[in-house]
């Protein structure tokens, strides 16, 4: 699959109520890049966009796609902020950070359900897991996170992409890629490569596409 339309085609048998883990190296621009073809996609298709954006991932991802000519990519996309101060997008929610996880995940827990009524089959992107983990270094708060995170899986109100930086991961004292590839239903590794983003499907529901590469020129997303 080497056009964008292909790659649409192939998100459109990612099925609602899956959760998709998109793993990717800070390396390049991987993640700025799966984002933005993720809005398109949902705008293509007529899907409401949400992004769940922890500690300011988003405005990161803003600045850089300005440098490649794109200027307020996300001005229209409805945003839920956790932490952080820099509005991006149409921010109508905040979740405080907590010391103590179980408050902040009953505050996403109700966010989240009083989201998926208002804008139902939406594409949800989670950004910035990787710097939420990185409060964590204890067990018991470790799994209170993952048994969140189970609970939405197979919720019929979206289609959620969590993206991961394999290379901070990699480095947490608990690194969550184990357990978070283990509750996705589905795992693309993403990465760059001269001009084009590439998704490799590691794990799908659908025998058939396991090992399959779809790939876009970014040029199709600028």
């Amino acid at each position: 699959m080497v056009n964008l339309g292909e790659v649409f085609n192939f998100l459109d048998r990612i099925k609602m109520g899956e959760t998709v883990l998109v793993e990717y190296s800070s390396s390049n621009y991987a993640m700025d890049f799966t984002v933005l073809l993720l809005k398109r996609y949902a705008e293509e298709r007529g899907y409401p966009f949400v992004i769940y954006d922890n500690l300011d991932t988003l405005y990161i991802i803003d600045k850089h796609l300005g440098f490649f000519g794109l200027k307020d990519a996300f001005s229209n996309s409805i945003v839920i902020k956790t932490g952080g101060v820099i509005n991006i997008g149409r921010v109508i929610e905040r979740i405080a950070l907590e010391r103590e996880p179980a408050i902040y995940l009953k505050r996403y827990e109700d966010s989240t359900k009083r989201l998926q009524d208002k804008y139902r089959g939406s594409i949800t992107v989670v950004l910035g897991m990787e710097r939420l983990f990185a409060f964590i270094n204890d067990f018991f708060s470790f799994y209170e996170i993952m048994t969140s995170m189970e609970r939405f899986l197979g919720s019929a109100a979206r289609r959620a992409f969590y993206l991961c930086d394999t290379r901070v991961c990699n480095i947490l004292p608990l690194n969550p890629l184990p357990e978070l590839e283990n509750i996705a239903s589905t795992v693309i590794r993403a990465k760059i490569r001269e001009g084009r983003i590439i998704g490799k499907i590691c794990k799908s529901p659908k025998a058939e596409m396991m090992g399959w590469k779809v790939e876009a020129p970014i040029t199709e997303l600028l």
